[in-house]
């Protein structure tokens, strides 16, 4: 069993739980002195994939050191019982998202294992996949688990319908999923928000924005390692952390951009479709159908975005890392297309002009970056695009400042060696090099370094004819521009979403 049950009786004859696996600690009254039980996760492997042992143990106070220990850990992970935003009821809707489809496939056992054991030992019971407002009704929590790639955008759609309608209700909700999840709750809920007929000055209170909860089992988890960056806590896992956060941690708007494409611009995804195998000469009848991947399109016009807006080497990584061609090597596909692209060191042409913030938040005219050959374009407002992978140093946890990143064709070797600074604590940003830019050749003169600006408003015109070089990245949606067309992406300046964060963090 995952999960370890307390005993009847407190045992001071165990070991306390390292602080790095402790979620949190309840006090408990007794007659003969106060008892602690200690909740903790242990991470492991077993059969050659990653498991998870919830424990729960009890200690009771006593006149040895171990008092000490005790009272530590309850001043570091000590809690009285599920905090308000996990509290069911007329006033507060609960839900708790499974994303089967995230990262490698953990987010079910984690839920089995680990989330609704303990929500049960703080007091939360599931109805199931009831009706959400039934479940709240019922003082537990709406549990969704998602049966496609549109299952958190459609909920989220339905969130929106519902707070038209109840002003007075607020939604948590705790998604076990990578950043797709919490793109698709953007997504999802200002579709139907944007089409919403709001006034002027009638927009949604902050407060009544619904608030995600992030336990990260994606691939990268980018939002999550960059909001928990300055988390100065007992060392951790990043699963630890985000249950830390889910009982102990605060609200605080979640900073987003937008970004709207010209006409004709459209999203590219592959999904599996089913294909009959070849029949045999003597029967009519197939012999069976085998998966295969199919390109589907399909026209956009804008998106909201969390991380990252990008052009150049990073969107044709994760676009050729995603097509047929490669997705059949697994994992070890992204490291071919990284050879690949390397390899070729395409030089990608395009006019890009930026507007640097000004007081107040406002821009302060345009300008254009002086070359037409790029390598490298990437905006965000978020410091790491993996938890070791520091794009931005300067960016810290919900500053909403966005942030430019470029640099120009330097050829294959440069390039590597610029992304590997980028693992080493973002050094990448104090690198420079002398000469012409290789495949610089054509308007404007390469500057020699990893450009590096804070930005209000960024414009990537792509004047590329062939479709493959015409592919940006909207925190991992592919979306192919035509030929001379504009993406603009536009910090937001209105908050859709509030994100729980560790109770040390400030904005």
């Amino acid at each position: 069993m995952a999960t370890e049950n307390p005993a009847d009786q407190p045992k001071n004859n165990q070991a306390v739980p390292s602080p790095a696996e402790v979620i949190c600690v309840l006090k408990k009254q007794a007659s003969a002195g106060d008892i602690y039980e200690i909740i903790s996760l242990n991470q492991g492997e077993q059969g050659g994939k990653p498991s998870f042992t919830l424990h729960r143990a009890s200690y009771a106070e006593s006149d040895n050191d171990g008092n000490k220990t005790l009272q530590r850990l309850f001043e570091d992970f000590g809690i009285n019982g599920p905090p308000a935003h996990l509290q069911p009821g007329p006033q507060r809707r609960v839900h708790v998202i499974v994303s089967t489809l995230s990262g490698t496939g953990l987010s079910v056992q984690f839920y089995d294992s680990v989330l609704a054991p303990l929500l049960e030992a703080v007091g939360l019971t599931t109805a199931g996949e009831s009706e959400p407002r039934d479940a709240e009704q019922q003082g537990s929590y709406h549990l969704l688990i998602t049966q496609d790639a549109g299952s958190v955008k459609n909920f989220a759609r339905g969130l929106a319908d519902q707070a038209h309608g109840e002003s007075n209700a607020k939604h948590t909700v705790v998604l076990l999923s990578g950043d797709g999840g919490v793109i698709d709750m953007l997504n999802g809920y200002t579709a139907a928000t944007d089409s919403a007929d709001i006034a002027p000055g009638h927009e949604a209170d902050p407060q009544s924005l619904p608030l995600v909860a992030i336990l990260p089992l994606g691939t990268g988890n980018a939002l999550f390692s960059s909001l928990h960056k300055t988390v100065k806590s007992p060392a951790a896992s990043d699963l630890v952390h985000g249950l830390r956060t889910l009982l102990r941690g605060k609200a605080a708007p979640l900073p987003s951009f937008k970004v709207v494409f010209p006409e004709g611009s459209r999203t590219i995804t592959y999904s599996e479709v089913q294909e009959p195998a070849p029949t045999s000469s003597d029967s009519l009848e197939t012999a069976g159908s085998t998966p295969s991947l199919e390109e589907q399109t399909g026209d956009v016009t804008h998106l909201y975005g969390v991380v990252v807006a990008s052009y150049g080497f990073h969107s044709q990584l994760v676009w050729e890392s995603d097509t047929p061609a490669y997705r059949r090597h697994g994992a070890a596909r992204f490291q071919m297309v990284a050879q690949e692209l390397l390899k070729e060191s395409h030089a990608y042409r395009a006019t890009v002009e930026m507007a640097r913030p000004a007081a107040g938040g406002e821009a302060a005219g345009t300008e254009r970056l002086g070359r037409d050959r790029h390598a490298y374009i990437l905006a965000t407002p978020v410091s790491n695009l993996e938890k070791t992978f520091c794009i931005s140093p300067a960016s810290r946890p919900l500053d909403g400042q966005l942030r430019l990143v470029h640099f120009e064709p330097v050829g294959g070797a440069k390039t590597m060696e610029i992304m590997m600074a980028a693992y080493d604590g973002g050094k990448h940003i104090d690198m420079r090099w002398g000469g012409p830019a290789e495949g610089g050749q054509g308007q404007g003169e390469g500057d020699g370094r990893v450009g590096y600006e804070d930005i209000s408003e960024l414009r990537i015109t792509t004047h590329e004819q062939d479709a493959r070089w015409r592919k940006v990245c909207i925190d991992g949606t592919i979306v192919e521009i035509p030929t001379d067309g504009c993406m603009v992406v536009r910090k937001e300046t209105r908050r859709h979403l509030e994100v729980l964060v560790d109770e040390t963090i400030s904005y």
